[in-house]
């Protein structure tokens, strides 16, 4: 029974032993240190057009098709979704759409199919985008209304020219070109 209670105080001692820490070894916390973090991400639109270029193709002498559709790609990511995106196409003149210099087509023998839709004359004078000239606007290429915070729209221009009267001949051609914009209320 002595070898048990001897036993016993031997086991309380170093029981006692293992839960007082010398200070030497005492455990010390530091503050805690607050990092505050930013990550700003803005509101972007943006517009893709393939092809770079088209020709026009006399198909008699007051009509010519272009030689490729337009493939639009229209992509937003906005603060907040519920807005408003359109997307259209325009000229900077509206006499002359195309010129060689000397001779114009204007805005109005311009015609624009969107997605296989009737073609219309790029005579509008306000589309939702405030860009180019007043009467020199094509068909609204993209009208979304009430769009999710981040999307992406495609869609196809096809242009067309159309006269009342033959186009003049011209020994060094006709250039000119369509800006095609988006913006988001």
């Amino acid at each position: 029974m002595k070898v048990l209670k001897a036993t016993a105080f031997v086991i309380a001692v170093l029981t006692l032993s293992l839960l007082s820490v010398p200070k030497g070894q005492a455990q010390t916390t530091s503050n805690a240190a607050a990092v505050t973090m930013t990550f700003a991400v803005n509101s972007s639109l943006t517009v893709a057009a393939t092809p770079g270029s088209i020709v026009f193709t006399a198909t008699d002498p007051k009509n010519a098709a272009a030689s490729a559709p337009i493939s639009i790609v229209t992509s937003w990511s906005l603060a907040v979704g519920g807005g408003n995106v359109f997307t259209v196409a325009y000229f900077a003149s509206i006499p002359a759409a195309l010129t060689d210099g000397t001779h114009n087509i204007p805005a109005s023998d311009v015609f624009a199919s969107i997605n296989g839709g009737a073609a219309a004359a790029c005579t509008l004078a306000n589309v939702n985008v405030a860009a180019g000239n007043p009467g020199a606007i094509c068909p609204q290429i993209f009208g979304g209304i009430g769009v999710t915070a981040q999307g992406t729209h495609s869609d196809s221009l096809l242009l067309s020219l159309t006269s009342s009267t033959a186009f003049p001949a011209s020994t060094t051609g006709y250039a000119g070109t369509i800006t095609i914009s988006a913006q988001a209320t």
